[in-house]
Parts: C-alpha cells; structure tokens; sequence
C-alpha cells in the first residue's frame, strides 16, 4: 500500500510522495493521476503545485504525509477530486462543493458569458438597467454568483429543488461577497415566484439521458442524480422550462440553456413551439454545439 511505502522512508519529501502517490492512483485507473496527486498535497500543505518544482526536495511533515495517504485512499476510489479539496474555479470565482452538490464543468463558464454578452448588447452593460435574472436549478451557485459579481446592479433570484445544493451556494454568495444580489429559494424550477417577471432566464438543467448516465466515468456516480437526469431522452426539463418561461418572462424576455451533445435541433424545436424566436446556438472549445439562446416573441401559442 501506499502508506506503508511512504512511512518506510527516514525522510519525507515533496518528490517520493508525489512519485509513490501517483503511481498509488494509476494503479487504481485513476485519469491524470500525477495531476491529482499534485492537487491533494497542495491542499494538505496549504501551497501551490508551482512550488513543487522549485522545492522537489523539501520535506514533508508526518502529519502532512498521512492526510495525504487518506485523500490518495479516497481518489482511488474515484472519489471527485473536487469534493476531496472542497472547492472548484469558476470563472471568475472560486466555489465550495461536496457531496449533494454537482461540480461545475468549464463549459457552463461559456453559458455564463453568453448571459453577460446577450444582456450587455440588449441594455449596454454595466451603464444599462438594473435587470431581473432567474437561475433554475443553480446548484453550487456558480452561474448566478459569477453573474452577480460582474453585474452588481443586477437582482438575482436563484432556484433548486436540493437542499443540500442550496446550502453550498448560500455559503458560495458569502464567500465571494454577492449575497445581496442574489436571493435563493428552495422549490421545483420556479414554483411560487411566478407571479415575477424576468429579464432573462437561465438554466444549466439535467440533460444527460438514462443511458449515457450509465456509461459515465465512475466519479459522476458520486454527484446528485437529479442534476444530472434528464430523463429517457435528455429532454424533460428543457420542455418543462421553455413551456412555463412564457408566463415567467417579459416579453422580449430572453431564455438561456446549456444543451447536451446532439441537442440542439431538438431543443431549437422545443424553444420555436413554445412562441420563442431569435434562437442562436453557440460552441464550446471542443466545438459541440453546447448553449443556446432564444427570445420570447410578442405572442406565443
């Protein structure tokens, strides 16, 4: 084992732990696992992996090393990197997550962006209005508090069904100092609320369909299912959102989705029977058609 191996050694360093560490996760087919080892004892040292390269012969402290071993134990078990050091970068924030809470992917970073860009042209930006925004489902949070950190002036309402999601992203608001921008309510999409108008409404909604949840690499096993499951074919929540949107936006109301792989003429659909128009999708880096935007139209059926 792992520990064994560490604790035979009269002296600790950054190098062997690292070394035995990482071996320790390929062994256990963990993906890139001199990455998470590196990022483990970041987190056990409380300084950056750059340092390591400047100090490979340092020694480690044996309180130090045994944290390490625990956190190695749990990787191997394709326990989330993420939830082992408790935070996650997102755009413009950092954000705590844990178990009950789904780890933000970069792409829904793009979706962030496209928020801001849409807006901005509709109403110039930071000089423009005080707008109005719903974040269904919000999870950790990071959408809305990325948003409200860059538009301070905005009002945000943040929705999700889990608590234990809610819990984080209230703790995330705090921590990145927007929690007077954003009010979050526990409920089903934007049960009542719909008595508001918004601006815009914007969705990261479970897309994944019953089978590729199954084929999913063993650490998303570890995250809530509601936030992933879209049900037999990805699509539930997108037309349950588009339908309702109508009564929940203004008209010219703008309504924003990160979409599944293979998606988008289905959403695109969704959107146009639902009295939306002005519908532009958008890529992500690998060039999967991965957000989409849509306008509600002055009549809908």
């Amino acid at each position: 084992m792992i520990a064994m191996a560490i604790g035979e050694e009269a002296e600790m360093t950054i190098s062997s732990c690292l070394k035995k560490g990482a071996r320790f996760l390929e062994a256990a087919g963990v993906p890139e696992a001199r990455t998470s080892a590196e990022f483990l004892l970041s987190h056990v040292m409380g300084q950056p992996r750059f340092s390591f390269y400047a100090e490979p012969d340092a020694a480690i402290k044996p309180a130090h090393a045994e944290e390490f071993q625990k956190l190695l134990s749990r990787r191997s078990d394709r326990f989330p990197l993420q939830y082992l050091l408790k935070s996650v970068p997102f755009r413009n924030v950092v954000l705590e997550v844990g178990e009950g809470c789904l780890i933000p992917r970069p792409e829904t970073e793009i979706l962030a962006e496209i928020v801001l860009r849409t807006l901005d042209e509709e109403t110039g930006g930071h000089g423009g209005p005080p707008l109005q925004i719903l974040d269904v489902g919000t999870g950790s949070g990071n959408i809305a508090i990325s948003v409200a950190k860059e538009r301070s002036h905005w009002q945000i309402i943040a929705t999700d069904i889990s608590d234990q999601a809610l819990h984080y992203a209230r703790r995330n608001a705090v921590r990145n100092e927007v929690q007077d921008n954003i009010q979050f309510l526990q409920t089903d999409l934007w049960d009542g609320i719909s008595s508001l108008a918004f601006d815009a409404i914007v969705s990261n909604p479970p897309y994944l369909t019953t089978s590729e949840l199954s084929r999913l690499q063993p650490e998303v096993r570890f995250e809530p299912e509601v936030a992933l499951d879209g049900g037999e074919n990805g699509l539930s929540f997108f037309k349950r959102i588009a339908r309702n949107a109508t009564m929940g936006l203004k008209r010219g109301g703008f309504l924003f989705f990160e979409i599944g792989f293979g998606q988008d003429r289905a959403v695109f659909k969704i959107l146009e029977d639902s009295g939306f128009r002005e519908i532009k999708i958008f890529k992500d880096d690998g060039r999967i058609k991965r957000i989409i935007s849509a306008r509600l139209g002055s009549t809908h059926g």
